[in-house]
């Protein structure tokens, strides 16, 4: 697989651009996001599953929401909590097509709460679900993707230490494979009980062909931040920011495979990664993988080392060992203080960027 080095961007023009942009006289944002997102079904919580799902009668549940949904078209959620009543908060039965997804978001200038497990099952392609604050219950894996052409964006997601993976990608008992899939801008925090030792993650990369998982941050994961394990293909982890220290007992990413599959042809790039008991490692029980690589990610205080080379099945490249210098780590304001090596490694200032674009990337 030939992999692009992406481009190094210079911090201070980014940030000075996206301040002049920010700045720039003319309707406000709520107004001006109000205007780009165009709703074309609605639910509140206090709504009703027999109404007309309008504006004035919308709907009362995330999932009469997205059954109501054609190809192309969006499903506002307005402000407010939405609870699973049997299981699911949210299962869609269909998807979009290819540049026309159903969309299911908050409404704009409102935040959605969703309570409970949602799972995107196969065939159901093409779903693209944004800007919520999604809360798993822990009986299952928070999200569980088993279909193509999904995107996970610009949401808060946790199960509030409650047990679970807040995000499995794929399962290879034959649910399906996540495909093609885009996980952005997200807030990974609070995954899985500690009591479960290593078996709860942010993201569990299980049977995945194709995925860019970008720009997201992750702090108090109980184990890895993301497992790429045991068939994950063709996924690329990039400019993300990892925090995983306590209460985590792995914390950070592991390329991995059992006596069946063995991952290969992931990137891991990047990445600013920290405090994890080994920020970036390997296991394999059968087949080692192969044509996997860890290339320009800025590497701090593995709590074990930074980088296992021990079961071997990755390349390394370019990767730097530096302190990240957070502005704040306890507040878990993971921006880059300006005299951070990371700067340079990595490209740009990731968690920056999503503080200073978060109404200009929830209208995306």
């Amino acid at each position: 697989m030939t992999q692009m080095r992406a481009p190094r961007l210079r911090l201070p023009v980014l940030l000075a651009l996206t301040a002049a942009i920010l700045a720039l006289p003319g309707p406000s944002s709520s107004a001006l996001l109000a205007r780009t997102v165009k709703c074309s079904r609605f639910a509140a919580p206090g709504g009703n599953d027999n109404g007309r799902g309008t504006k004035s009668r919308p709907f009362r549940t995330a999932q009469r929401l997205a059954d109501s949904l054609h190809a192309g078209q969006t499903g506002c959620l307005r402000g407010g909590t939405y609870e699973a009543s049997s299981g699911y908060v949210l299962e869609p039965r269909h998807g979009g097509a290819p540049g026309a997804p159903i969309t299911v978001r908050s409404y704009p200038g409102e935040r959605a709460r969703l309570v409970g497990i949602i799972e995107i099952p196969r065939d159901s392609n093409y779903v693209t679900l944004s800007a919520l604050d999604i809360e798993g219950t822990g009986g299952a894996n928070t999200i569980q993707i088993n279909s193509g052409h999904d995107v996970i964006e610009d949401s808060s997601i946790t199960n509030a230490r409650r047990g679970n993976s807040c995000m499995i990608l794929g399962d290879t008992s034959g649910d399906g494979t996540a495909t093609q899939l885009i996980v952005r801008r997200n807030r990974f925090h609070e995954c899985g009980s500690p009591e479960n030792g290593n078996l709860n993650h942010a993201i569990y990369a299980s049977n995945v062909s194709g995925g860019q998982i970008v720009d997201n941050l992750f702090w108090n994961t109980s184990a890895y931040t993301i497992q790429l394990y045991p068939n994950a293909h063709h996924t690329r982890f990039a400019h993300n920011v990892v925090d995983g220290d306590a209460p985590s007992v792995r914390g950070g990413v592991i390329f991995g495979g059992d006596s069946d599959y063995a991952s290969s042809d992931n990137i891991v790039e990047y990445n600013v990664i920290a405090y994890a008991q080994f920020n970036i490692d390997s296991y394999w029980e059968g087949a080692i993988g192969s044509n996997n690589l860890a290339r320009h990610n800025c590497l701090w205080a593995g709590r074990e080392g930074n980088i296992n080379i021990e079961g071997g099945g990755f390349s390394r490249i370019d990767n730097k060992v530096a302190n990240p210098l957070f502005v704040n780590r306890k507040k878990h304001d993971y921006r880059l203080k300006p005299r951070s090596t990371c700067r340079r490694v990595v490209g740009f200032d990731t968690a920056a960027l999503l503080r200073a674009g978060a109404m200009r990337s929830a209208r995306r």
